[in-house]
């Protein structure tokens, strides 16, 4: 009966342990005031810098917040093309006392091409047009109100997820390049399109927090789109934010670099977006009801600012448009590659810094698993954008991915999969 006893509080003991790990959640919007402001978009070079001409569907930021012990972490979401480190930093320096650092705060977009273009350097706004600082500064101030608010929030959180693959969604955008050759040489458009989904729940099992991970790009709305919007991503979180009442829906992409959305209906391209994120959604509700959540669970952070060395541009790029750019981007591109995994349980954020096509994405994963994390989900344009992240077999077939926006050469998929297993044990 001694032993009993001792076995019974030892299982006590390891349930402190393995307690829940408390998590906070907030949204707020971040839509930039454009009748204040010349507000540029980012996304299509072709609009010329041209500023927005008004509002269709607001835009927003959401933060999940994770607490256990010592650990704190956080995931921020954006309806952005994509994250500065300007943007993170001042994030970072107006949340003050929230325990948050460049290595524990994941911000990510989700790459919409409707929403306002953040680039303070040259080169990013001869194709995006202008800066605005106060901008980024209100929208900076605006999400590190919404991490006072999730710390505020905290809950013990119950977590579980779930995924399945969504065929007809997307198709792979680069297979028309060399499309006969890569016939001859067997290969078959790369998709992958895996719906995944993250359900928390506070300690009475109601939904709180659910994140969603679909990689394509939101580019159902064209160049000539000049109204804010955030795409069918906003689409897709407004509807389950509809559907679970007390939930917030945060949205992150994928190894979205080659993919684009497929099988949308509608007369215009509004009603395209609204019909692909809507029935995403409804792809997704059915997830999140099918998740058990569970409350023995455990985090942690990973981070690694990996060496890219000097950019490298391909020998059509100094022919083509921005050929004449080369010097600019020399000047601003990033050296490192910002890499975190973002532990939650036996899943994982994988967050790279640009746009990984779809190969990319799952050897990152692979490598990953290999590193010990089970449940690996990769989420590009997350903390920084270093351009179109390649393999060499895709590199070599060219197009407007290689030949516009790589920059740091063929090996560059194969060395960022490499770095992201390497970041798990940092």
């Amino acid at each position: 009966s001694s032993l009993r006893l001792l076995l019974f509080y030892a299982a006590c003991l390891l349930a402190a342990q393995a307690g829940a790990v408390r998590v906070g959640v907030a949204a707020c919007d971040i839509t930039p005031d454009v009748e204040k402001y010349d507000v540029p978009m980012a996304g299509y070079g072709a609009r010329g810098g041209r500023p927005s001409t008004g509002v269709h569907d607001p835009i927003s930021a959401k933060v999940l917040y994770f607490e256990d012990g010592d650990t704190r972490m956080a995931l921020v979401t954006t309806d952005l093309r994509s994250v500065t480190p300007d943007l993170k930093n001042q994030i970072i320096a107006k949340a003050k006392g929230s325990g948050l650092t460049r290595e524990n705060l994941l911000v990510c977009a989700s790459h919409n091409h409707s929403g306002p273009s953040l680039y303070a350097e040259k080169f990013w706004q001869r194709q995006f047009g202008g800066y605005e600082p106060g901008l980024v500064e209100l929208m900076a101030a605006e999400i590190a109100d919404a991490i006072g608010r999730a710390r505020a929030s905290m809950f013990e959180a119950r977590i579980g997820t779930s995924e399945r693959m969504l065929d007809g969604f997307t198709r792979n955008r680069r297979w028309g390049y060399e499309q006969a050759a890569r016939e001859t040489a067997g290969e078959t458009p790369a998709t992958h399109p895996r719906l995944w989904v993250l359900r928390i729940d506070d300690s009475s099992g109601s939904p709180r927090a659910i994140v969603v991970n679909f990689a394509t790009h939101p580019t159902i709305l064209g160049a000539d789109n000049f109204e804010i919007s955030a795409e069918w991503p906003g689409v897709l979180q407004r509807r389950l934010e509809k559907s679970f009442g007390n939930a917030i829906a945060l949205y992150t992409n994928g190894a979205e670099g080659d993919q684009s959305p497929a099988g949308a209906q509608g007369d215009d391209a509004f009603a395209r977006m609204e019909d692909f994120g809507a029935r995403l959604a409804e792809q997704a509700a059915e997830l999140v009801r099918s998740i058990e959540t569970v409350a023995e669970t455990s985090i942690s952070i990973h981070h690694y600012d990996a060496p890219l060395g000097e950019p490298t541009f391909s020998e059509a790029s100094k022919k083509g448009p921005y050929a004449f750019m080369e010097p600019m981007a020399m000047e601003v591109l990033p050296r490192h590659a910002e890499i975190q995994v973002m532990r939650i349980s036996d899943a994982a954020f994988v967050a790279l810094p640009g746009e990984p096509i779809c190969e990319v994405g799952l050897a990152a994963e692979a490598a990953v698993r290999d590193a010990g994390i089970p449940e690996p989900i990769t989420v590009g344009l997350a903390n920084d954008y270093v351009g179109y992240i390649l393999n060499a077999r895709e590199y070599a077939h060219g197009g407007y991915e290689v030949d516009q926006r790589s920059y740091y050469g063929p090996t560059l998929g194969e060395r960022i999969a490499t770095f992201a297993a390497e970041t798990v044990s940092r």
